[in-house]
């Protein structure tokens, strides 16, 4: 079966779509969703960009890296198994394989900008064709299944609060939440769920780029760029709409349409400086909410480090 590409506003920000219904816009207007002035912060002067894949995000400082999600991933496997094998019992980590990663989390949240890169690939990034591979599941015995999920309830998710634990196997206490909840306990994870951003600042990374999106700052370049576009025959309000055109979900491979029409985006991204507009709104709406939830924030990054020095500690 052909792998069906994901559209453009999921491969830049993880789905950009959800994140305007949850802000109260709809992707589909051309005019965007309008701003409560009294809350639109100053934004510095618009730096020139072609390119917005080596700039940072203020809220990047409350969210984990690459390296630091790789850290506690396999800090977590360790603990794990450690947790098995006293039952006697062996643990292996099934990972997906293939998953396409941005090399930053700016690089595609304003769409596509890398000319020679759209030439060929139109809105389906180099990369992105990969076909995500999930291992097969282990089949594990009854006994160590219990073990490792703290219950033998298919109905009660693994490592929650609902998975007691206390069974007797092998003449050792299975822990709460079983092998799962011991090991994220041991890194400080506040939930089943284990390592993932806190809500709030999944809700500043989203609420930010919403509200840029619709910035009259932003809708400005957007109409001078949608005119770039008029001229050279094609008719879109906005980059977002360019890359989401549903043409272009037909074919796993770009068409010649679809590589001129990135081009001719990227193009008219750099002629009216739309990144640098965009990418300095999103950074000022950022430190805003940033100040807004200062508190929460700040213990958000008191869990981080704490979390990262007991993984350090794991060998």
């Amino acid at each position: 079966m052909r792998r069906r590409p994901l559209p453009l506003s999921l491969i830049a920000f993880g789905g950009i779509a959800t994140v305007l219904a949850v802000a109260g816009c709809d992707s589909s207007s051309g005019s965007g969703g309008s701003v409560d002035t009294a809350s639109v912060p100053s934004a510095s002067a618009a730096p020139k960009l072609a390119s917005t894949t080596d700039k940072s995000l203020p809220i990047e400082a409350y969210m984990y890296t690459k390296d630091q999600t790789d850290q506690l991933n396999n800090a977590v496997v360790t603990l794990r198994q450690d947790c098995m094998q006293n039952f006697g019992f062996t643990y292996e980590d099934q990972k997906a394989q293939g998953m396409f990663e941005p090399k930053s989390i700016t690089q595609f949240r304003y769409g596509m900008t890398d000319a020679d890169d759209v030439a060929v690939h139109g809105y389906k990034p180099a990369g992105s064709e990969k076909k995500v591979v999930k291992p097969a599941p282990v089949k594990l015995a009854p006994a160590a299944t219990t073990a490792l999920t703290g219950t033998d309830n298919a109905n009660v998710k693994p490592g929650s609060t609902e998975a007691k634990g206390g069974q007797d196997i092998n003449g050792k206490k299975v822990p709460a939440g079983g092998c799962i909840g011991e090991a994220n306990r041991k890194l400080g994870a506040t939930s089943a769920q284990g390592f993932g951003d806190a809500p709030v600042v999944v809700k500043v990374n989203t609420d930010s780029w919403a509200k840029s999106y619709n910035d009259k700052r932003v809708r400005a370049v957007f109409t001078k760029w949608s005119a770039c576009m008029k001229q050279k025959g094609y008719a879109y309000a906005d980059p977002m709409k360019a890359g989401d055109d549903p043409q272009w979900q037909k074919t796993t491979t770009a068409t010649p349409r679809e590589q001129q029409v990135a081009s001719a985006d990227v193009a008219c991204k750099q002629k009216n400086n739309v990144l640098g507009v965009w990418y300095s709104v999103d950074v000022a709406y950022q430190k805003q909410m940033i100040e807004q939830n200062a508190e929460a924030l700040n213990d958000v990054k008191k869990r981080l480090d704490k979390q990262l020095k007991l993984a350090a500690q794991v060998a």
